[in-house]
């Protein structure tokens, strides 16, 4: 996953919650995004990300 662009992992991510995908799948999807230090934050249905902002992922 060290190769997968920011964007890519919260699309992915975004994705997989809503398809309701795989526990472990979504769960390892959650940890590269604390580990890039990425913070999602809730729009409306969407999901998006700020870097710079201090909430944890939703």
């Amino acid at each position: 996953m060290l190769s997968m662009p920011d964007d890519l992992l919260v699309d992915s991510y975004e994705k997989a919650i809503a398809l309701n995908l795989c526990p472990q799948f979504i769960n390892l999807l959650e940890k590269e995004i604390k580990r890039r230090s990425i913070h999602l934050k809730s729009c409306g249905s969407q999901t998006s990300y700020n870097e710079n902002e201090s909430q944890s992922i939703h």
